[in-house]
């Protein structure tokens, strides 16, 4: 009897071992950190922050150098040299796709109506997001409202 009792209650210590580890570390919102051309509602809620131009310069700031990067690239440095500011040139700021403006349109969006932010680059962006064209822009950032806001 007491042997049985034994082999049961390793087997659940072991059982509940071997759940934790394979249940892994990771929560939700870590697991979508993993992402980097994606900000979450829960990484938007985890900051004070006043505007999406804010969570994206303090969650995810290369996405303003990965469009500057591109954009002297694709327009070549004299195009660019003169019309570079913090937030990079040719990238394009869109709001559950309507194209809003250029990088500082994110001023304009409060953090609170924000539900997610992706950041596309030029031919993904160009492939997805209406009213781009042939335009030549260095990436895009979509801001997803948030649903009830």
């Amino acid at each position: 009897m007491h042997r049985k009792l034994a082999i049961l209650s390793m087997i659940v210590v072991f059982g509940g071992a071997a759940g934790c580890a394979s249940g892994g570390t990771g929560s939700a919102s870590s697991a979508a950190k993993t992402n980097p051309n994606l900000i979450t509602t829960a990484e938007i809620d985890s900051g004070s922050f006043r505007s999406a131009y804010d969570v994206v310069q303090r969650l995810r700031p290369n996405w303003f150098t990965k469009a500057a990067q591109a954009g002297s690239q694709t327009m070549g440095a004299s195009a660019t040299s003169g019309s570079q500011t913090s937030g990079g040139s040719g990238l394009v700021v869109y709001l559950d796709n309507t194209r809003m403006g250029g990088v500082q349109a994110l001023r304009d969006l409060t953090a609170s109506g924000i539900g997610s932010l992706e950041f596309m680059d030029a031919s993904t962006a160009q492939a997805r997001l209406p009213g781009i064209g042939s335009s030549v822009i260095s990436g895009a950032i979509v801001a997803r409202s948030r649903i009830g806001h």
